[in-house]
């Protein structure tokens, strides 16, 4: 029945795109009075246009059980001109999985500025926006006070990369109740993000420079775990106040799929004013 259902969304989503086209606007002549009785373009205009058959596009339209290619979905993008959000939704309703080429092009770079305001507000409790590379682009106060800072400059633009700190740098290490673990699990979240983006060479960099880099890196990575985003235990220390157990919360932005907001509260056994005390005794760093 989901098959169904998916199917007959597809087609009417379809035929809704390509009744609101005119011929004008994909270069064909508009024809002249009764002529031309169909709202918007013909099947037939869009198949030529898409370079299909007519009856596998009237198929398609139809909800019957055919299978799509991505080469097909992307041509079908084009002739409907369709916006940056119908084309993902194309993608959904067809079953096909999102090209990473395809989905990095739907999104514009992550406005910090903007995030900033919202992360300010949830002060004293420490939080933080990562992209889909795991680079934290926004923070607030309490974050940078837990995590020691995401400012210093270096490690060829790795410097605020949280698989690659955590790996990398012994002071951020320290922020951390079982490393090891917390380590072991981060490496199985970047898996997930190596296997949605396999095509980005970034990807491929950096998992070389972490095996080279860290030896623990280079062992777990092998292993080949994967671990989904979810909210988990995670316990971290602050040198200078003390050892605060926090958990950690994730967020998928609502309107950007591949940005994940991470917010730390106090662990249950934790006294909320003395841990919020702890983080916030110590002193803003110097800029």
């Amino acid at each position: 029945m989901d098959g169904v259902m998916r199917r007959a969304e597809l087609g009417d989503f379809l035929r809704t795109r390509r009744e609101r086209l005119a011929p004008d606007d994909v270069g064909l002549p508009a024809g002249q009075g009764a002529r031309r009785r169909a709202k918007g373009l013909r099947r037939e205009e869009v198949a030529a246009l898409a370079g299909i058959s007519l009856p596998w596009y009237t198929s398609l339209e139809q909800g019957k059980d055919i299978r799509v290619s991505e080469q097909v979905l992307e041509s079908l993008a084009r002739t409907l001109r369709l916006s940056r959000d119908e084309r993902v939704h194309l993608f959904l309703l067809a079953d096909q999985r999102m090209p990473a080429r395809i989905a990095e092009e739907a999104y514009d770079d992550i406005d910090a500025h903007a995030l900033k305001p919202v992360l300010d507000r949830l002060d004293p409790f420490p939080a933080y926006v990562m992209d889909r590379r795991m680079n934290v682009v926004a923070w607030n106060r309490p974050a940078e006070l837990l995590f020691g800072g995401f400012d210093a400059a270096g490690d060829g633009g790795r410097e605020r990369n949280l698989l690659w700190l955590m790996f990398t740098k012994e002071e951020f290490k320290t922020r951390f109740g079982h490393w090891e673990q917390m380590a072991k699990d981060l490496t199985a979240r970047f898996r997930t993000y190596y296997a949605k983006h396999i095509e980005d060479p970034w990807y491929q960099e950096t998992v070389a420079a972490l095996a080279a880099s860290s030896a623990e890196f280079a062992d777990w990575w092998t292993e080949h775990s994967v671990l989904c985003l979810r909210n988990g235990p995670d316990v971290a220390a602050h040198p200078e106040s003390g050892h605060v157990k926090m958990v950690a919360h994730a967020f998928i932005l609502a309107d950007r799929e591949d940005a994940v907001m991470t917010v730390y509260t106090p662990a249950p056994t934790e006294a909320v004013p003395e841990g919020m005390r702890c983080i916030e005794a110590v002193p803003e760093p110097a800029r």
